[in-house]
């Protein structure tokens, strides 16, 4: 669906049909499919005016009809209710042009009441493979992809908080609605597209000295790479994408992720820009186990 396209339906959506998405998005946890008389009872509306509302909803593509076995929820409704709950609350008052696609969510600009741009991250997990992202992530009682990732914005939006609190340089999460992140747009190159930097060492200590502030507070990205760290026009890095993150003192694998997230690092850096570092010296550092 277009931006365009979504802008409209957020506009248009009516009263009868965000209950119903509502109602959708209550019982995705034990149905997998639902029918008109469970969406009426869930929504507390008469059968009538859920027919009517599931007709406009199939009609804008937000939901999916199955002839034999009810009505599914896309991604596409769940998309619009979000985007309809932020402007209600008044978190948002206008959404423009896809400014990042990634393999497991979209990003969108928008802009609040006081002309300020955000970034807004639509999740969408299942892109990549289900069963591997609920294994790595420790997810419980996640039975659909639109769950997944409202569980992986929540995940999110809460490493967010705390990092920016501890001082890593990440993007302010300012609201959560469903799967939808809303945060501070950042305005930088994903790192990937740099082939110039004045000073590498000084950015790949950064970008160090930031892994460390996260882990003193028990937190590992656990999918860092030159991808998902961003470089702004001031010079500053910005480490993003924090869903799949872990806690360093539970989880089992917690020193060997942190180990493949330096050493993307240091190789992209050594392949990039002919810089050299060692992988205990920044184990070392980042986990505080020694001066360095």
């Amino acid at each position: 669906m277009s931006m365009l396209d979504m802008a409209r339906h957020v506009k248009e959506l009516g009263y009868e049909e965000v209950r119903v998405l509502k109602a959708f998005v209550m019982m995705m946890r034990d149905h997998e499919s639902i029918d008109e008389e469970q969406l009426a009872v869930r929504a507390k509306m008469h059968i009538d005016r859920v027919r009517y509302a599931l007709t406009k909803l199939n009609e804008k593509n937000l939901i999916y009809r199955s002839y034999s076995r009810g009505y599914h929820l896309v991604y596409a409704g769940l998309d619009v209710l979000a985007l309809r709950e932020l402007a209600d609350r008044g978190v948002i008052s206008s959404i423009g042009r896809t400014i990042g696609i990634g393999k497991e969510a979209d990003v969108v600009e928008a802009i609040d009441d006081h002309g300020s741009v955000l970034a807004v991250k639509l999740f969408r997990i299942g892109r990549v493979s289900f069963r591997s992202i609920a294994r790595k992530r420790m997810l419980k009682d996640v039975h659909s992809w639109l769950l997944a990732s409202i569980e992986s914005a929540r995940m999110e939006f809460h490493s967010l908080r705390r990092l920016k609190a501890a001082g890593v340089n990440v993007p302010r999460a300012t609201a959560l609605a469903r799967h939808a992140l809303v945060m501070e747009y950042v305005e930088g190159l994903r790192l990937v597209e740099c082939t110039n930097l004045d000073d590498p060492k000084y950015v790949l200590e950064d970008i160090l000295r930031n892994i460390r502030l996260a882990y003193s507070i028990g937190l590992i990205s656990a999918d860092l790479s030159e991808y998902n760290v961003l470089y702004d026009v001031n010079g500053k890095i910005w480490i993003i994408d924090w869903p799949q993150s872990v806690d360093a003192r539970t989880h089992p694998n917690a020193r060997a992720l942190l180990e493949r997230d330096l050493k993307n690092i240091l190789r992209f850096f050594s392949k990039r820009f002919d810089l050299d570092y060692d992988l205990s010296k920044a184990m070392a550092y980042v986990t505080m186990s020694e001066e360095c």
